[in-house]
Protein backbone atom coordinates (compact mmCIF):
# COMPACT_ATOMS: atom_id res chain seq x y z
CA UNK A 1 0.00 0.00 0.00
CA UNK A 2 1.32 3.35 -0.96
CA UNK A 3 0.70 6.49 1.24
CA UNK A 4 0.81 9.83 -0.15
CA UNK A 5 0.20 13.20 2.11
CA UNK A 6 -0.30 16.45 0.01
CA UNK A 7 0.20 19.65 1.73
CA UNK A 8 -0.71 22.42 0.24
CA UNK A 9 2.00 25.13 1.43
CA UNK A 10 0.46 28.48 2.99
CA UNK A 11 1.95 28.92 6.44
CA UNK A 12 2.99 24.88 7.75
CA UNK A 13 5.78 24.54 5.43
CA UNK A 14 7.51 27.79 4.61
CA UNK A 15 9.97 26.07 1.84
CA UNK A 16 10.27 29.35 -0.39
CA UNK A 17 13.80 29.16 0.26
CA UNK A 18 14.47 25.56 -0.65
CA UNK A 19 14.46 27.22 -4.33
CA UNK A 20 16.33 30.04 -3.80
CA UNK A 21 19.86 27.85 -4.18
CA UNK A 22 18.71 26.95 -7.66
CA UNK A 23 17.47 30.54 -8.42
CA UNK A 24 18.62 32.88 -6.18
CA UNK A 25 20.06 36.20 -7.61
CA UNK A 26 22.94 35.63 -5.02
CA UNK A 27 26.15 34.90 -6.06
CA UNK A 28 26.62 30.93 -6.02
CA UNK A 29 29.96 29.27 -3.86
CA UNK A 30 30.41 25.70 -4.81
CA UNK A 31 33.07 23.91 -2.81
CA UNK A 32 34.07 20.00 -3.28
CA UNK A 33 37.44 17.85 -3.47
CA UNK A 34 37.37 18.03 -7.08
CA UNK A 35 35.80 19.59 -9.87
CA UNK A 36 34.90 18.02 -13.64
CA UNK A 37 33.70 20.43 -16.49
CA UNK A 38 32.72 18.22 -19.34
CA UNK A 39 31.05 20.61 -21.85
CA UNK A 40 27.25 21.35 -20.31
CA UNK A 41 28.05 19.12 -17.26
CA UNK A 42 30.27 20.22 -14.06
CA UNK A 43 30.61 17.09 -11.69
CA UNK A 44 31.77 18.16 -8.03
CA UNK A 45 33.47 15.41 -6.22
CA UNK A 46 33.74 14.70 -1.89
CA UNK A 47 32.90 16.91 0.24
CA UNK A 48 30.56 19.38 -1.93
CA UNK A 49 28.92 22.71 -0.22
CA UNK A 50 27.05 24.69 -2.38
CA UNK A 51 26.00 28.13 -0.72
CA UNK A 52 23.79 30.88 -2.02
CA UNK A 53 22.62 33.21 0.47
CA UNK A 54 21.30 31.97 3.59
CA UNK A 55 20.26 28.27 1.49
CA UNK A 56 23.30 25.78 2.19
CA UNK A 57 23.74 21.75 0.35
CA UNK A 58 25.93 19.56 1.15
CA UNK A 59 26.31 16.10 -0.26
CA UNK A 60 28.99 13.39 -1.36
CA UNK A 61 28.75 14.05 -5.23
CA UNK A 62 26.53 17.14 -7.16
CA UNK A 63 26.52 16.94 -10.90
CA UNK A 64 25.22 20.11 -12.56
CA UNK A 65 23.32 19.55 -15.93
CA UNK A 66 23.02 22.70 -18.17
CA UNK A 67 21.50 23.32 -21.34
CA UNK A 68 23.16 24.51 -24.46
CA UNK A 69 24.14 28.27 -24.48
CA UNK A 70 22.74 30.85 -26.71
CA UNK A 71 25.70 32.29 -28.08
CA UNK A 72 25.13 36.54 -29.16
CA UNK A 73 27.96 38.18 -29.10
CA UNK A 74 30.71 35.16 -29.96
CA UNK A 75 31.64 34.67 -25.95
CA UNK A 76 31.54 31.36 -24.30
CA UNK A 77 28.59 31.05 -21.96
CA UNK A 78 27.61 28.80 -19.81
CA UNK A 79 23.93 27.56 -20.47
CA UNK A 80 20.86 27.80 -17.63
CA UNK A 81 20.72 24.98 -15.02
CA UNK A 82 18.59 22.58 -15.84
CA UNK A 83 19.44 19.39 -13.42
CA UNK A 84 21.14 18.86 -10.24
CA UNK A 85 21.55 15.81 -9.10
CA UNK A 86 23.32 15.90 -5.37
CA UNK A 87 24.12 12.08 -4.26
CA UNK A 88 25.22 10.69 -0.70
CA UNK A 89 24.78 12.50 2.71
CA UNK A 90 22.61 14.97 0.94
CA UNK A 91 21.60 18.03 3.58
CA UNK A 92 19.82 21.32 2.90
CA UNK A 93 19.62 24.19 4.84
CA UNK A 94 18.20 27.56 5.44
CA UNK A 95 17.06 29.48 8.11
CA UNK A 96 13.29 28.01 8.12
CA UNK A 97 14.35 24.42 7.12
CA UNK A 98 16.78 21.53 7.65
CA UNK A 99 16.29 18.56 4.84
CA UNK A 100 18.30 15.53 5.13
CA UNK A 101 18.20 12.68 2.74
CA UNK A 102 20.39 10.19 0.36
CA UNK A 103 19.87 12.08 -3.06
CA UNK A 104 17.83 15.32 -3.79
CA UNK A 105 16.98 16.26 -7.69
CA UNK A 106 16.28 19.62 -8.93
CA UNK A 107 14.86 19.46 -12.36
CA UNK A 108 13.93 22.55 -13.54
CA UNK A 109 11.35 21.64 -16.59
CA UNK A 110 9.07 20.01 -14.05
CA UNK A 111 9.93 22.47 -11.53
CA UNK A 112 10.49 20.34 -9.06
CA UNK A 113 13.37 19.07 -6.44
CA UNK A 114 12.80 15.96 -4.82
CA UNK A 115 14.53 14.14 -1.90
CA UNK A 116 15.13 10.66 -1.51
CA UNK A 117 15.94 7.86 0.79
CA UNK A 118 15.20 8.26 4.70
CA UNK A 119 14.12 11.88 4.21
CA UNK A 120 14.46 14.07 7.92
CA UNK A 121 12.70 17.61 7.39
CA UNK A 122 13.10 19.91 10.68
CA UNK A 123 12.07 23.70 11.48
CA UNK A 124 13.07 25.70 14.10
CA UNK A 125 9.40 25.82 15.74
CA UNK A 126 9.48 21.93 16.24
CA UNK A 127 7.37 20.82 13.34
CA UNK A 128 9.39 17.67 11.78
CA UNK A 129 8.54 15.20 8.82
CA UNK A 130 10.45 12.02 7.99
CA UNK A 131 9.44 9.87 4.77
CA UNK A 132 11.06 8.15 1.73
CA UNK A 133 10.14 10.68 -0.67
CA UNK A 134 9.30 14.49 -0.30
CA UNK A 135 8.77 16.45 -3.75
CA UNK A 136 8.75 20.02 -3.64
CA UNK A 137 6.52 22.21 -6.37
CA UNK A 138 8.52 25.14 -6.85
CA UNK A 139 5.26 27.27 -8.87
CA UNK A 140 2.57 26.18 -6.70
CA UNK A 141 4.54 25.85 -3.23
CA UNK A 142 3.35 22.40 -2.26
CA UNK A 143 4.83 19.31 -1.04
CA UNK A 144 3.95 15.98 -1.26
CA UNK A 145 5.16 13.61 1.39
CA UNK A 146 5.65 9.72 -0.16
CA UNK A 147 6.44 6.40 0.94
CA UNK A 148 6.10 2.90 0.73
CA UNK A 149 4.59 0.48 2.98
CA UNK A 150 4.59 -3.38 2.18
CA UNK A 151 3.98 -5.81 4.74
CA UNK A 152 4.52 -5.40 7.92
CA UNK A 153 7.19 -3.07 6.93
CA UNK A 154 6.26 0.22 7.28
CA UNK A 155 9.16 2.42 7.85
CA UNK A 156 9.11 4.55 4.93
CA UNK A 157 5.44 5.73 5.49
CA UNK A 158 5.30 9.67 6.26
CA UNK A 159 5.65 11.10 9.81
CA UNK A 160 4.52 13.93 10.65
CA UNK A 161 4.43 16.40 13.89
CA UNK A 162 3.68 19.94 14.05
CA UNK A 163 5.19 21.83 17.24
CA UNK A 164 7.03 20.82 20.28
Amino acid sequence: MRLTILFFLVMLYQFDAFAQIFGGNDPIRFRSDKATYEGNTTILVGSVDVVQGPARIKSDTMTIFRSNPTVSDGNDKLGAISRIEAIGNFHYTTPQNDVKGTRGVYERDKGTITVLGNVKVKQPGGNTASTDRLVYNIETETIRFSGECRGGDCSGRPTIRFGN
